[in-house]
C-alpha cells in the first residue's frame, strides 16, 4: 500500500505596518541574544521552516516501519518570492495523485480552509481515492467536517496507531467499525467509533526527515541537495499540566517523553545532515518534572560547541538557582515562559495555575545565571476587560525594560473549536463568535466579541501592545536604523507561516 500525507500551508496574510514593526524589533531581539551566533546564511535559510511538519514526519517514519510505503508533500515558499503555495502543492499532488491508495492530510484551524480546498480539487480529478484527515480540528467538528467537506474518514487524536490499523483495514476490505479512534460517514450517517488511549511515545522510530524533499526540486531547494533547517525545533517531552481553558492541547493532560536515545539521535542527525544550529525543546512543560529535565539539559550539553537550546516551559515552584546554573552549563541560552495576564484573577479563571510572585522568581533565577528568557502575553484572556489588558501590557513593558524579561511576544487570544472557551461561551460572556473560521489565519484578529470588548477594542488593545513593544525595544535595542545597521543582511522574509519556529 503507498499513501501520501499533505501539510496544507496556512494561507498567506498581509501584515498591518505595526505587525511588521512588531516582528521586525522582536526578531532583532532574538537576534541580538540567542541568535548571535548564527551568520548570514544562516538567517537566509529561514524560509525552509516552512515545511517541517514534525507530527505528520513522524507517522510516516511509525507507518514505513510497519510496512506502508509513504511520499510526503509540504508547502514552500523561497526567501523573497511571492508563491501561490497551495497552487503549487496541489499541482504536485494530482501530478502523481494515481500513484496512491490513499491520500491523507493534517491541519490545525487556521488550515483547514486550505486543506478542504485542496481535498475537494482531488476529489473531482481522481474520485475513488480515499480522503483522510487528521489534526485538532478535524476530530473537535468531525460531524462538521464529515458534512461539508470530501473527507471520507477523519483520524482522532494521536495519529500512529490509528493510521496504522486504518490502512491495514482498509487494504483488506474489512469494516471499520473496530478500528479506534476514527469518524466516518457510513450510508449517510455519521459514525465515531471509541477514543484510542495515548500510545506511549517512547516506542516511536526517528521522525522521517528523508522524506522532506520527496517533492521539491533542486531549482526549489535553491541548489541545495536537501533542506537545512538553521533551527530545528525538538520535542523531548509532550503535554502539560495546566488548565488553560483556552489551549488547544487540552487533551494532552499528562507529561510524556521520549525515548532518551532516539532524541540524542535526532538532534546528532540534525545537526550532521540539516545544519542544524540551534534548538528549540518545543516542549509545553520542560521544567514539569526537575530530574528529567537536568537529564535532557546534560544530553544537551554534551553536543558539540557553539550547539545552543532553548525550551519552553511553566513555572515550578520547586525551581531552584541551583538549577539553572546547571542549564546554563549545559548552553541553555534562554527559557520560553507563558504569563498571558498581569492580573493574578484572570490567570485563576484561565486555568493557568501560576502566581505571578512565582514567575518572577524564576526570571530573575534566570537573568542571574546569563538565560534570557522569553515570555508570552495575551490581549483577550477569559473576562478581559480595558483595565485588565491595560495591566497586561504594562507589566509587559516594565519586565522588559528592568531585564526580567528580555523578549516577549504579544498575542491576539484565539478561541479554539473544542476548548473550554469556545464551547463554554456563556461563561465567559461571548457574544459573537467567528462563524465561518475566516479570521484564524495568523493575523492575530479577533474571533470573537464579550459583553465587555468588541472586536474593534480587541484590535486597538492589540496595536496599543505591540505599539508599546516596539518603543520599549527601541529603548533598549535600537532604532530600526540602528538596528538594521548593526545586523546588516541577517533578516529573513517576515512570513509568520514559517517564522514562528524562530520566535
Amino acid at each position: 500500500m503507498k499513501v501520501a500525507f499533505v501539510a496544507p500551508p496556512v494561507p498567506a496574510v498581509p501584515l498591518s505596518h505595526m505587525q511588521r514593526l512588531y516582528y521586525f524589533h522582536l526578531f532583532a531581539s532574538r537576534a541580538f541574544t540567542v541568535f548571535r551566533h548564527l551568520d548570514e546564511q544562516d538567517f537566509s535559510r529561514f524560509w525552509m521552516l516552512e515545511p517541517v511538519h514534525l507530527g505528520l514526519l513522524q507517522l510516516v517514519s511509525y507507518l514505513e516501519q510497519n510496512g506502508i510505503e509513504c511520499s510526503y508533500f509540504g508547502p514552500i515558499s523561497p526567501e523573497g518570492k511571492e508563491v501561490d503555495r497551495e497552487g503549487v502543492l496541489l499541482r504536485k499532488i494530482l501530478e502523481r495523485a494515481d500513484e496512491f491508495d490513499a491520500i491523507g492530510f493534517s491541519s490545525i484551524t487556521a488550515s483547514y480552509g486550505t486543506a478542504a480546498r485542496m481535498a475537494r480539487r482531488i476529489r473531482e480529478e481522481y474520485p475513488q481515492i480515499p480522503l483522510i484527515l487528521g489534526g485538532n480540528h478535524a476530530w473537535v467538528r468531525y460531524e462538521e467536517v464529515l458534512r461539508e467537506s470530501v473527507f471520507d474518514i477523519l483520524v482522532h487524536k494521536e495519529g500512529e496507531e490509528t493510521t496504522l490499523e486504518l490502512l491495514r483495514a482498509m487494504e483488506q476490505r474489512k469494516s471499520l467499525h473496530n478500528v479506534a479512534g476514527i469518524s466516518f460517514t457510513e450510508k449517510g450517517k455519521i459514525l465515531k467509533t471509541p477514543d484510542r488511549p495515548r500510545m506511549d511515545r517512547s516506542v516511536l522510530p526517528l521522525i522521517g526527515y528523508e522524506h522532506l524533499e520527496d517533492n521539491f526540486t533542486s531549482r526549489e531547494l535553491g541548489g541545495e541537495k536537501r533542506l537545512s533547517i538553521p533551527i530545528s525545533r525538538v520535542t523531548p517531552l509532550t503535554g502539560c499540566t495546566n488548565d488553560c481553558v483556552w489551549c488547544a492541547d487540552f487533551w494532552k493532560p499528562k507529561v510524556t517523553g521520549q525515548n532518551p536515545e532516539r532524541f540524542k539521535e535526532e538532534v546528532t542527525y540534525l545537526m550532521e545532515q540539516r545544519n542544524s544550529r540551534f534548538f528549540y525543546l518545543g516542549t509545553h512543560d520542560f521544567l514539569h518534572h526537575l530530574g528529567h529535565a537536568m537529564d535532557i539539559a546534560g544530553q544537551m550539553g554534551s553536543l558539540q560547541p557553539e550547539m545552543h537550546w532553548e525550551a519552553q516551559t511553566r513555572v515550578n515552584p520547586g525551581a531552584t538557582r541551583e538549577h539553572f546554573r546547571r542549564l546554563r552549563e549545559a548552553d541553555c541560552r534562554c527559557l520560553h515562559v507563558g504569563v498571558e495576564s498581569g492580573n493574578q484573577e484572570l490567570l485563576g479563571i484561565m486555568g493557568k495555575n501560576i502566581m505571578l510572585p512565582e514567575v518572577m522568581r524564576m526570571l530573575e533565577y534566570a537573568r542571574k545565571e546569563g538565560i534570557e528568557t522569553h515570555t508570552y502575553w495575551l490581549i483577550g484572556s477569559p473576562l478581559e476587560t480595558y483595565e485588565t489588558a491595560r495591566q497586561t501590557i504594562d507589566t509587559m513593558c516594565s519586565w522588559l525594560r528592568s531585564g526580567l524579561s528580555s523578549t516577549a511576544e504579544i498575542n491576539m487570544l484565539v478561541g479554539y473549536p473544542g476548548t473550554s472557551f469556545y464551547e463554554r461561551r456563556e461563561q465567559y460572556d461571548i457574544t459573537w463568535v467567528d462563524p465561518d473560521y475566516s479570521n484564524y489565519d495568523g493575523r492575530n484578529q479577533p474571533t470573537y466579541e464579550t459583553t465587555r470588548l468588541t472586536k474593534r477594542d480587541f484590535e486597538y488593545l492589540f496595536h496599543r501592545a505591540m505599539d508599546e513593544y516596539c518603543s520599549v525595544m527601541e529603548e533598549t535595542v535600537g532604532s530600526k536604523e540602528q538596528i538594521t545597521e548593526k545586523l546588516g543582511h541577517r533578516f529573513p522574509n517576515f512570513d509568520p507561516a514559517f517564522m514562528e519556529a524562530a520566535f
